[in-house]
């Protein structure tokens, strides 16, 4: 048992280490500002949709069932196990159970924060619905925390070589749905009490002597990392995502219109579709700030995540200017190279362009408010193009 726990426990730290390396590059001082804003404007938002509930809403209990039974698979079970496990521990395979128990306690942390973190957002508006008591209140978050606990037992079961994996599918996703509508349509008192037996239930059935399946362990361990790389290549290239090169036709229209000119234009315009990390990247944050902007109904707070929105997506683009850097060929080419900035310049004030105008279409909101989005489109277009024309030539050479 120790061997298997010390086992674990040198893999968690260096799983530690890598998720520290990439996190210190998620939270740069961007990304903390964009935050401030962001939380600030969405709080903002849920405390004005709030006041306007009033009690017994059934739309606010079914977004509550539902929210609360789906939020419980945030944070997945992390057993660590590589692939070369099943040949180098196939003789520790009974003893496995201890390894995946030290997985289970060190998933529960960060599973149950999430758990707690989403439970407490939502109790404002459950509170303003169903009109809770402080002892009830208890009962809800301790249900989570009950459901939360099972959910990673479940996780476990998967792993063992008689696990029928139809029925706990059908229980995991099933069972925290079936506490939740107890909770909010009967009582969170009998939620609480179907929550306990669910777990009781769990529990007892988590046999220690059961051997481990290595393929479904390696397999459910690969999903979980890929998403959690898929995460940080939201923010940062990570080696372990690699993009799939495939020709789409409908492109052919932006790629030409953004490849007029010379040939640095037409190099910057290839490479920035082509880069499937920063092209991906570009898309990506794009995509989530329109989300933001039309859901952000104050006009002037608005405005403020569309400035800092812009100024973080277009920011992105400098790792272009030194793309073709270590292509020897480039440097022989009869070009200046302020005929070289000019082209990127071009290039990325076209993209700006196209966020700009993205960006305040989004901001009409469900109001269609089109007077905001013209200033917005208007103010985009102005820092749109001091960023190209003067920030990105101090960051490229």
């Amino acid at each position: 048992m120790s061997n298997m726990g010390d086992l674990f426990e040198q893999r968690r730290r260096r799983h530690f280490v890598l998720l520290m390396k990439y996190w210190r590059l998620v939270f740069n001082d961007h990304f903390i500002i964009a935050l401030f804003f962001l939380f600030g404007a969405l709080a903002y938002t849920y405390a004005q949709m709030i006041a306007h509930v009033s009690p017994g809403q059934w739309w606010a209990k079914l977004f509550l069932t539902l929210w609360l039974g789906l939020i419980v698979h945030g944070g997945r079970l992390a057993t660590l196990v590589e692939p070369a496990d099943p040949v180098f521990l196939l003789p520790q395979t009974s003893s496995m159970i201890n390894y995946f128990r030290r997985a289970r306690y060190y998933s529960l942390i960060g599973g149950e924060a999430i758990t707690i973190l989403a439970t407490v957002v939502v109790l404002p508006l459950a509170m303003a619905t169903v009109k809770l008591t402080g002892f009830e209140v208890g009962e809800i978050i301790a249900s989570m925390v009950l459901l939360k606990f099972a959910h990673l037992i479940l996780a476990q079961r998967h792993l063992s070589l008689v696990a029928n994996l139809t029925m706990l599918n059908v229980a995991g996703f099933g069972e925290p749905l079936v506490a939740q509508v107890i909770t909010w349509w009967v009582s969170p008192t009998w939620g609480f009490v179907a929550t306990i037996v669910m777990s009781i239930g769990h529990f007892a059935h988590l046999r220690v002597t059961e051997d481990a399946d290595w393929a479904k362990a390696i397999r459910f361990e690969r999903e979980r990392m890929e998403s959690v790389y898929r995460f940080f290549n939201l923010f940062t290239d990570v080696p372990q995502v690699q993009g799939k090169v495939k020709r789409r036709a409908w492109a052919n229209g932006l790629i030409n219109w953004l490849a007029k000119g010379n040939a640095w234009t037409f190099l910057y315009a290839r490479g920035l579709v082509r880069n499937v990390e920063l092209s991906g990247l570009i898309a990506r944050l794009t995509a989530l700030m329109m989300v933001v902007l039309f859901f952000v109904p104050l006009a002037w707070l608005n405005t403020a995540l569309l400035v800092i929105g812009l100024y973080l997506i277009i920011t992105q683009l400098t790792p272009l200017a030194d793309h073709f850097e270590a292509k020897v060929f480039t440097h022989v080419y009869p070009f200046p190279p302020k005929e070289r900035q000019a082209a990127f310049v071009k290039v990325a004030t076209k993209v700006a362009v196209v966020v700009a105008v993205l960006l305040a279409v989004a901001s009409l909101g469900v109001r269609l408010d089109w007077q905001r989005a013209g200033i917005n489109l208007v103010v985009a277009l102005i820092e749109g193009c001091l960023l190209t024309r003067y920030y990105l030539k101090t960051r490229i050479h």
